[in-house]
């Protein structure tokens, strides 16, 4: 374990599943394909080849479309893993609103 495993906030069930859906409901505009069936479990990268600069633009429309800012500081490679794996980044890392 990895001293940021070990300082995981705990995440809102809710809202984790708010971020999966808005998540899922991005993926055809960022990767300008129909993409279905999208759940939690879905590889970003191996399911959908999603590139590093994908994840970013995603990143940037989930923060558009929820009126949201995430702090993008920790954000790495493995937080891309799956739908959920983003979304549990997301869900945890929302910045108060200024």
């Amino acid at each position: 374990m990895t001293e940021r495993d070990t300082a995981l906030p705990a995440i809102d069930p809710a809202l984790r599943e708010q971020m999966v859906e808005g998540i899922c409901a991005l993926l055809p505009h960022v990767l300008k394909r129909e993409v279905t069936g999208a759940t939690a479990d879905t590889t970003l990268m191996e399911a959908l080849g999603m590139s590093s600069t994908s994840g970013l633009e995603l990143i940037l429309e989930l923060e558009e479309r929820l009126e949201l800012e995430i702090s993008v500081e920790e954000l790495g490679r493995e937080d891309f893993g799956t739908v959920g794996s983003l979304a549990d980044y997301v869900a945890g890392n929302l910045l108060p609103e200024a």
